[in-house]
């Protein structure tokens, strides 16, 4: 099952205050790790910070578009 069609089975089990909120919630989420990965340059290899710095990309979907773009794919700029 992917994710399409379990999101599209829970959604109307919820009320309607709580999907608007998720969605809400999730939108920050995702405009907060844009404005991350604008600013926070790629850590150096080994570093403990790579996993949450490749966290951040991904959930700001910065795969090939922002001004770190070459970073976000493992290439270093």
């Amino acid at each position: 099952m992917d994710w399409q069609s379990l999101l599209a089975s829970v959604l109307p089990m919820l009320p309607a205050q709580y999907a608007g909120d998720l969605v809400t919630v999730g939108t920050f989420l995702v405009a907060l790790c844009a404005l991350l990965a604008r600013f926070w340059p790629r850590p150096a290899e080994g570093s403990r910070w790579m996993k949450l710095y490749a966290l951040v990309n991904s959930v700001a979907q910065n795969k090939g578009h922002a001004t770190n773009a070459s970073d976000s794919d493992g290439k270093p700029a």
